[in-house]
């Protein structure tokens, strides 16, 4: 058994229920069902020979499997496990079955595992886990597979993140994870090994300690012979019914010539005791010469790294001796032959290990550590012996130790958990200052990457001790964004001034970046407002210089232009500028930047020139996996939707990417994404789980910013609706406050704060309502735009005391929005129009604008406006249609969005690369569209769709 290493038999006894647990989950796999089986429980109680038996009885099952083992040691490697998975394979491949196993997303799978570098600028871990999940997609549509992992609470988290993403996604894949994991022992993040067990087809096993009819079958092969009940009862009470413990003192038992009968109880008692196991193991290897005591001490420090020639050298024994030691393990069942060379336990080489002195045991790592590098082994390999050493002031401990980190942050890897481990060590090593300080601000760029909360600390640390400007300066730039994640504005502002004034010439793009951190601050923030005014003039030139660097500051600025009304031809020059033809993307900029040149585009009303940009961004995810660039993507394309009145598609697209946002802690993403598609959390009720958020969601320090803002306006648009009046106008007068001080006039399309406050005014405050829209009609007016114009028509119509100005301003909107694309808030002036008509006793006359309304807010997905146009219907005499059921607007939002793909000629797979979600769901949704327009195929699927239309 390949994933054992030849346990016994006997440890597998009272193990029907776990493998049968293995058999269904191996059977539904072979069908293309794939689960996860979690084999967790205390060390020797079994899991590994579990593991081995599911190696055994996969292939009788139609299931290729691939296993691996991960080891305390190796921790830190990156994709260590995954390496051990998946490559063997993936090399072996001849050229043209390689091409087709790394086909699609499966692309960015090629770094960690063949070392090539992928195409292009890839800044997110996930790039690298996407590929690998595509990968084995990729391999289980060759044949059905379980990945098999032993003692995965001692995996590297680059490799668990990979296997509980894969976990979540196995449904309707021919793939199988089935992984040990012991309990009470440390490792990874516990959240991480918890994900992994959460799947909602994932089934947690934990074999339980043997009975004493267990415990004498193991007796009996052990002895020869059947135990005495009492030998058998004693055994088991001393050894907590482990199996592997059981074994180990039956064999102890034996070689001191002590028979299983009666009088052996009180012997049983006193030497085999759970805690004395390892005691037993280390009494067993005494008995063995000098030489193999050595040799195992070698390979215990080794781990997997262990080759008979690296063990001799480490153990300071010729090949002749080490031979014969090798032999002398070999016979007394210590280790099984390699290569590797393993302990035919995990327990066995724990009790040697652990047995070794701590100063001793730290040399050996060093050496080891030379020996591998010496041999030619990964550069983890050697990290990975340093990191179990003693820091003895070692420079070329550091040295490599800054390799490996260089190495586990390259774009291949992507593995910043790692960079971090190797870095936290490398400052055990007490570097001189100089060399301390670059530690430092690798380490901070680690550990920013990896979510950990002291990158800050480490930028701070490495600014106090830096001697050269330009290092301080980089040092507190750095700084800096932990500051910006934290809501400390103010701080960021104080440190990025202290950078600029530091920095030395020659650092322009150094500069640019500083420059445009701090503009994004202070534009946002109306305690910083004046300075980024103040300083306008600066960034203008920056701008104009077209420096390294300069291509996100253009978008901001355009945006900033765009907020303020000013023209199109000041703004989308910017836009483009800072695009650059898409070079924006090619070149790595920033994609935090790209919203602020889409906002630009849309407040100018060129949701054309928006579309092509997210079009740009849409093949940059699929080609990087990059999660940020398809969540940006969604976010807009949702946007985008929402202004043109198709709230269905909107949200689709908002609920496809505001889940992996709030997944990845992305706070400002799931503030625009609410603020995006405010329209479809007000008129469907679908999304009220998307409109809870709103209201739960905390700001902390954002409330008194632009993003906070543009929130706290959707609450109290929502609360509005609610009924709740009062705290609805408190929530629009705080934001307009915000957007007030910041000089914001564009609205409504970036802000309706005015006229929505306006309609929730009282009759006592109608001369603050009437003020609120002249001059939001004044705003909208200089802008030329008629969706702007109309909008605030329709608001003075609808607070207008004089029936005859009412109608007269609510034709004029009607009139005003029915040449945009602005087909929802067409839809609200119609209806307002027909309900004003009704209340001045027209029924007649409301009848047309109504059933248009109503028409036309049903194409929109408008559900509550559609109800209110229904009611206004009624009330006339009308007896208005029932509300669609079938056809394309019977399709969910999400059923609509994979169907327009598929009609578009995608396969379910280019489609479930591009959503970032299984070819299942894919599959899921086309059937469920099939039924609901009454077709059996992809060839229908777009004359039904425009039919629907």
């Amino acid at each position: 058994m390949d994933a054992t290493g030849g346990l016994p038999r006997d440890l597998l006894v009272e193990r029907g229920g776990e493998l049968a647990e293995i058999d269904a989950a191996l059977a539904a796999t072979a069908v293309g069902e794939g689960s996860v089986v979690v084999l967790e429980g205390p060390a020797g109680i079994g899991k590994t020979a579990l593991l081995g038996a599911a190696d055994e009885r996969a292939p009788a099952a139609g299931v290729v499997t691939f296993a691996g083992r991960a080891v305390e040691l190796e921790g830190g490697f990156p994709y260590g496990v995954v390496r051990q998975l998946l490559e063997p394979t993936l090399r072996a491949a001849r050229d043209d079955r390689r091409t087709s196993l790394l086909a699609g997303a499966a692309a960015l799978a090629q770094g960690p595992l063949l070392g090539s570098p992928v195409a292009g600028s890839v800044e997110e871990t996930f790039a690298v886990v996407h590929g690998l999940y595509w990968l084995t997609a990729n391999l289980a549509a060759e044949a059905p597979l379980a990945l098999l992992v032993d003692d995965v609470q001692w995996a590297d988290e680059p490799s668990l993140r990979f296997l509980a993403y894969l976990a979540r996604r196995v449904d309707g894949l021919a793939a199988t994870v089935i992984v040990s994991a012991r309990t009470g022992e440390g490792g990874v993040d516990p959240r991480l090994l918890a994900d992994l067990g959460a799947s909602a087809r994932a089934r947690v096993v934990r074999p339980a300690p043997l009975s004493d009819a267990g415990v004498q079958q193991v007796l009996a092969r052990a002895f020869g012979r059947s135990p005495d009940p009492g030998f058998t009862h004693a055994c088991r009470t001393v050894t907590g019914g482990i199996p592997f413990f059981v074994r180990e003192l039956a064999s102890a038992l034996r070689l001191d010539g002590i028979e299983p009968g009666p009088e052996s109880t009180a012997q049983v008692t006193a030497a085999g005791a759970p805690a004395t196991i390892a005691r037993v193991i280390l009494a067993h290897l005494g008995r063995l010469s000098e030489g193999a005591v050595q040799l195992a001490c070698a390979i215990a420090v080794l781990a997997d790294g262990a080759t008979l020639p690296r063990a001799a050298a480490l153990a300071g024994l010729g090949a002749r001796d080490a031979e014969d030691a090798l032999d002398a393990l070999l016979g007394a069942d210590v280790v099984r032959a390699g290569p590797p060379l393993e302990f035919r336990h995990p327990i066995v080489r724990a009790a040697i290990y652990d047995d070794i002195a701590p100063g001793r045991r730290s040399g050996l790592h060093r050496q080891a550590a030379a020996v591998l590098r010496q041999d030619g082994a990964e550069l983890d390999s050697v990290a990975g012996q340093l990191l179990r050493s003693e820091p003895v002031g070692a420079p070329e401990t550091i040295a490599t130790l800054r390799e490996a980190a260089a190495l586990a942050l390259a774009l291949a890897l992507g593995a910043p958990e790692s960079a971090a481990r190797y870095l936290q060590r490398a400052l055990r090593e007490a570097p001189e200052r100089e060399l301390r300080t670059t530690v430092l601000l690798e380490l901070g760029r680690a550990e920013q990457l990896s979510a950990l909360p002291s990158a800050g600390e480490r930028f701070a640390e490495a600014g106090r001790l830096a001697e050269d400007p330009g290092t301080r300066s980089r040092a507190m730039i750095e700084q800096a964004w932990p500051a910006v994640l934290a809501g400390d504005w103010q701080e960021v502002v104080t440190l990025l001034d202290g950078a600029l004034r530091d920095l030395p010439a020659g650092e322009e793009p150094l500069r640019a970046r500083a420059e445009l951190m701090r503009a994004t601050m202070a534009s946002y923030d109306p305690r910083l407002v004046h300075e980024f005014v103040a300083r306008l003039p600066t960034l203008e030139e920056l701008v104009a210089s077209g420096g390294p660097g300069t291509r996100g500051l253009a978008l901001l600025l355009a945006a900033w232009r765009a907020q303020r009304d000013e023209p199109a031809d000041r703004v989308l020059p910017l836009v483009a500028r800072g695009w650059d033809g898409g070079r924006y993307l090619e070149q790595g900029e920033p994609l935090e930047y790209v919203p602020q040149g889409l906002a630009a585009l849309m407040l100018c009303d060129a949701p054309g020139l928006a579309v092509e940009t997210v079009e740009g961004l849409c093949a940059h995810a699929l080609d990087h996996g990059s999660l940020m660039a398809h969540m940006l993507a969604g976010a807009h394309d949702a946007w985008i939707a929402a202004w043109r009145g198709d709230l269905a598609a909107a949200e689709s697209e908002m609920r496809a990417c505001i889940e992996p946002a709030i997944e990845l802690g992305q706070q400002f993403a799931v503030l625009s994404i609410l603020w995006y598609c405010g329209e479809v959390l007000l008129e469907r009720p679908s999304a009220a789980d998307l409109a809870a958020q709103v209201e739960a969601i905390e700001l902390g320090p954002f409330a008194e910013v632009s993003a906070g803002a543009l929130v706290i306006e959707i609450r109290g648009r929502l609360r509005a609706r609610a009924g709740e009046r009062s705290a609805a106008i408190a929530d629009l007068r705080h934001a307009g406050s915000i957007f007030q001080a910041l000089g914001v006039t564009n609205s409504p399309s970036f802000s309706a704060w005015r006229l929505e406050l306006a309609l929730m005014l009282g009759r006592d405050e109608r001369e603050e309502a009437l003020a609120l829209v002249e001059a939001e009609l004044e705003i909208a007016r200089r802008s030329g735009q008629g969706r702007r114009i109309g909008v605030a028509l329709r608001a003075w119509g609808v607070l207008d005391a004089d029936p005859r100005s009412r109608l007269a301003h609510l034709e004029k909107a009607v009139d005003c929005l029915q040449a945009t694309p602005a087909r929802l808030e067409h839809a609200r002036a119609l209806v307002e129009l027909g309900a004003a008509r009704r209340r001045h006793g027209d029924r007649a006359a409301s009848r047309e604008p109504l059933r248009e309304g109503l028409d036309l807010a049903t194409r929109c997905g408008a559900e509550r406006l559609a109800e209110r146009a229904r009611t206004e219907l009624s009330a006339t005499g009308a007896r208005p249609r029932r509300a669609l059921v079938s056809g394309r607007d019977a399709l969910t939002p999400s059923e609509l969005r994979v169907a327009g793909m598929a009609a578009e000629g995608r396969t379910s797979r280019e489609i479930a690369q591009a959503l970032f979600v299984t070819t299942k769901t894919i599959d899921a949704h086309l059937s469920h569209t099939y039924l609901k327009l009454g077709i059996n195929s992809r060839r229908q699927l777009a004359g039904a769709l425009d039919d629907g239309a």
